[in-house]
């Protein structure tokens, strides 16, 4: 992706990537239950790090955060990316599934939406990530743009987002800066400062959904860039 070039002393921002969290149903629900895909950073180990997979009965495609989940399952395997059975009893009825990166609700960090009588028509099927991007690189400070799942409160959750030097964010090792989410808006932006980027290193951001001190491993989102002087 091309970067934001603000003069031509100012560095710029190239080799943008960025990754989420994914949940997906696959085979088909029955009554028994679902079979749920999850795909996680590499790094990730989901059953150490007490990840979760959530379901909801619902008419809307957003999580009902107030209300309890029909189920849960703590996800059985460090595999970072793998299937798992979800029973519960299954009905034609809407289904929210969520996949959670810490021991709570509020840890959901990605969604797959199942109208009501459409378990058999995937292409019905509605999705959401919690996402991260950057918006402004400098060598004191970086500016991104994230959000989060509909109706989510990440200042009340106390999300924060922190910065790496290397090519993916760590689950270990403290930050060279961080930041806390001011804002319970579903989409907006947070800036990282008192930071010493240097020209032709590569940095990660983080998005992480929960506390900074029970919840290193929280990691939902993260993006990755380059600094670069032309």
């Amino acid at each position: 992706m091309a970067g934001l070039r603000q003069d031509g002393r100012s560095p710029i921002l190239i080799a943008l990537q960025s990754s989420t969290i994914s949940i997906n149903v696959v085979g088909q629900p029955w009554s028994g239950g679902i079979i749920a895909s999850y795909d996680t950073p590499t790094a990730n180990r989901p059953a150490t790090f007490q990840n979760q997979v959530y379901v909801w009965e619902t008419t809307s495609n957003q999580v009902p955060w107030e209300k309890p989940p029909v189920t849960s399952i703590a996800v059985p395997s460090d595999s970072s990316a793998s299937s798992l059975v979800v029973p519960f009893d299954y009905e034609q009825k809407g289904y929210i599934v969520g996949y959670g990166v810490g021991p709570k609700p509020t840890g959901v960090c990605s969604t797959v939406y199942l109208p009501q009588f459409a378990s058999s028509d995937p292409c019905q099927w509605q999705y959401a990530s919690v996402w991260i991007t950057i918006v402004y690189p400098q060598s004191n400070l970086v500016q991104v743009q994230y959000a989060v799942l509909p109706a989510y409160r990440p200042a009340t959750y106390k999300n924060w987002v922190a910065i790496w030097q290397g090519s993916s964010v760590p689950y270990d090792g403290e930050p060279i800066g961080r930041t806390d989410i001011q804002s319970d808006a579903a989409s907006s932006y947070a800036v990282i400062t008192g930071l010493k980027l240097t020209i032709g290193s590569t940095y990660s951001v983080g998005y992480f959904v929960v506390d900074p001190i029970s919840g290193r491993t929280s990691l939902a989102a993260q993006t990755t860039f380059t600094l670069s002087a032309v």
